[in-house]
């Protein structure tokens, strides 16, 4: 379900899969009829050309998602992170559920730490790294 392209050496993202199915499940979509995800990890002026072409904004990002066929297309999307830009706040793993949230159809405004998605973020990760409860 989940192909991760490493363009910049990071090497420690081995739970892709994983993070994208909790985030997916926490929404109510069904991960066994969903197509796949891309998880691309770039360098900074990579996702500074990205962020400029796409959302207008001459400087890099963290992460971008984008949607292609939609979750039960062949491609749902892809989720582009750039690991330099990750943060002892949001790192790797929680950036990829992140993405694949925006991919769920969730949005956050303007306001993250306010937001529903930073709730429903916090509590995928939480399950992820305490599957016991």
């Amino acid at each position: 379900m989940v192909e991760v392209l490493d363009e910049v050496g990071y090497g420690k993202l081995d739970d892709a899969t994983e993070l994208c199915a909790a985030a997916f499940t926490s929404r109510g979509l069904d991960t066994e009829r969903m197509g796949e995800v891309s998880v691309v990890l770039v360098n900074p002026e990579t996702m500074r050309d990205l962020n400029r072409k796409f959302r207008g904004i001459d400087a890099p990002t963290d992460v971008l998602s984008f949607e292609i066929d939609g979750p039960y297309g062949e491609m749902v999307g892809e989720i582009v992170i750039s690991p330099d830009h990750a943060s002892s706040e949001m790192g790797v793993e929680e950036l990829v559920v992140h993405g694949a949230l925006h991919l769920a159809g969730m949005d956050h405004g303007e306001n993250f730490e306010e937001s529903e998605m930073a709730r429903v973020q916090d509590a995928v990760m939480k399950a992820v790294h305490n599957p016991e409860g």
